[in-house]
């Protein structure tokens, strides 16, 4: 299992080297969700390793990756994976974020924007914005409880959605969720970190950027559209009958948008 070495921790990712080797075709990173790890991308990559090389990180914290005591505001994220990028020898890669991930490759696509030759931006939260007051409850439990009160009640509200016709994602991702450190819910600086506003900084973004939602995900569907206006050039697809989990509940639409914008870049 490969890692990055940093100062104070290992950061896990999964590498597929592509099986069409061509020089012209930089690397995709793929960043998964809050409290997710790499193993909610592994069909994509196999998919898209058939063209390009992937990368799919843990962040610190999650999955494989070692969870230090602290370091777990959107931007330690960012200097981690341009980190992990510096350490791979990758100059330049498509960035592909969900949720939480979508947030950090949009904040990377503000401040290394020279490291970024494309965004994709799944079902993606923004610095800034606030879903609801899901994860502040969580937070508060976490507080007065302890972690493992709150992870069992997280699995609990974000499992709700998917129901017997969807039981092979609710099991990944509730293997995913148990297996999480908690560790940012430990974080001494958690709620201190410096409030950032991306929403007033997104129309600087200039790169090619595809903007993905589901239309059942409500909290996240305005602001896709949102960025959409802000964003000049990019491309929004609001996918019918798909939650949150954009790339487990349409794999095939997933793939076949990103491999279409992709080819056009």
């Amino acid at each position: 299992m490969p890692y990055a070495e940093f100062d104070d921790f290992k950061l896990h990712y999964a590498d597929y080297p592509a099986r069409e080797t061509d020089p012209q075709r930089v690397p995709i990173v793929m960043m998964h969700g809050f409290t997710l790890d790499h193993r909610m991308w592994v069909g994509d990559a196999e998919y898209f390793s058939q063209w390009y090389r992937v990368i799919l990180p843990d962040f610190k914290g999650h999955g494989l990756s070692d969870a230090p005591v602290t370091g777990y505001s959107r931007a330690h994220r960012i200097e981690d994976m341009v980190g992990l990028l510096d350490r791979l020898g990758i100059k330049k890669a498509h960035l592909a974020g969900l949720s939480m991930g979508g947030t950090t490759a949009l904040g990377i696509a503000l401040k290394y924007f020279e490291r970024v030759t494309s965004l994709t931006l799944v079902s993606t939260s923004v610095a800034g914005f606030d879903p609801g007051p899901k994860i502040r409850k969580i937070d508060e439990i976490a507080r007065t409880q302890n972690v493992d009160v709150a992870r069992k009640r997280w699995i609990s509200a974000t499992l709700r959605y998917f129901g017997s016709d969807k039981k092979h994602i609710r099991h990944l991702l509730e293997l995913m969720m148990r297996e999480h450190s908690g560790a940012f819910w430990k974080d001494p600086m958690r709620g201190k970190y410096p409030a950032v506003d991306d929403l007033k900084h997104v129309h600087e973004v200039n790169l090619p950027t595809m903007i993905l939602a589901g239309e059942r995900d409500l909290p996240f569907v305005p602001l896709a559209k949102t960025l959409h206006e802000k964003i000049s050039g990019s491309k929004l697809s609001i996918l019918p009958s798909v939650g949150h989990m954009l790339n487990l509940e349409a794999p095939n639409e997933f793939r076949g948008e990103l491999k279409l914008f992709l080819e056009d870049l």
